[in-house]
């Protein structure tokens, strides 16, 4: 295969990419990431906690249809993680995701069991909603260009609340 020289019949992408001349990052790659938590139990039966997490985005490559099955997304046009242009300019990762967390309970001791606790978390506290996908299908199928390429695919998760009681004995 290397010895075709470039995309065949028609195909905007390239199978020489398929393999070691498309050597790069994997697609769920995050090279970087900081998790960090603390927690504090005070005498009077309160715990709360805290979280942050950050990670570092995915990489991006544009994918063509294939042209034998006529399934979008599936040859490569660049080597892994060279980027493309997306709605928000030329990228070749994701963007960085970051989320702060919040948990707050409470212990109620009661004759003959051991105790209830009362729990609240926040998740995503500040509610950001950092971009995790773009779409990178230049094709819809094969010789038909997807309008959709480069458009924000999904968002990370918005702000969650979970409410909760355990009972311990």
């Amino acid at each position: 295969y290397p010895a075709i020289g470039g995309p065949q019949k028609g195909s905007r992408g390239d199978i020489r990419f398929l393999g070691t001349a498309g050597a790069g990052p994997l697609p769920l790659d995050r090279p970087h990431q900081l998790k960090v938590y603390g927690t504090r139990v005070f005498p009077v039966g309160v715990t709360v906690g805290v979280g942050f997490n950050a990670q570092s985005g995915t990489p991006l490559t544009a994918l063509a249809a294939n042209p034998v099955y006529d399934s979008d997304g599936e040859i490569p046009e660049t080597p892994r993680g060279a980027g493309f242009e997306t709605v928000d300019g030329f990228r070749d990762r994701t963007p960085w995701t970051h989320t702060f967390d919040v948990h707050v309970g409470y212990r109620i001791p009661l004759p003959g069991v051991s105790n209830v606790s009362l729990v609240a978390d926040v998740f995503n506290l500040f509610d950001t909603q950092d971009v995790t996908g773009y779409d990178n299908y230049t094709e819809s199928a094969f010789q038909v260009p997807n309008p959709d390429f480069g458009r924000v695919l999904s968002y990370q998760a918005p702000r969650l609340f979970r409410i909760g009681a355990r009972l311990a004995w």
